[in-house]
């Protein structure tokens, strides 16, 4: 770094409503209609950790064919380690993590359907 340039590596999700297109299950669950809806549409980090803290408060409506507690857990676990890579600097690691990530929702909206 630069004595004035802070450079940083991070994730960013480019276009919010394409989360809402690709895990419309998983955004209901997490922002329920009769919830107060969020201020900004939600990129993927930031619905990984709405259905974390649902999953903590114990605040999550679930369907009773289908727990959604372990893989939302997963996802969680696989978000932290991503946020870890990108804070060390490894945009590699953080790239095949964001994949992960990724396929792990796309495993939830599937068992919530």
């Amino acid at each position: 770094m630069g004595a004035f340039l802070q450079i940083r590596v991070s994730a960013v999700t480019f276009d919010p409503g394409q989360v809402e297109k690709a895990w419309p299950r998983l955004v209901r669950l997490a922002y329920p209609v009769e919830a107060t809806p969020p201020a900004q549409r939600p990129g993927v980090l930031e619905l990984v950790e709405t259905l974390t803290d649902k999953v903590r408060l114990d605040d999550l409506a679930v369907p009773d064919e289908f727990d959604p507690v372990p893989g939302i857990r997963a996802a969680s676990d696989q978000a932290e380690r991503l946020k870890a890579a990108l804070a060390d600097r490894d945009p590699q690691t953080a790239d095949a993590l964001s994949y992960t990530l990724e396929e792990s929702l796309w495993d939830l909206e599937r068992g919530l359907s």
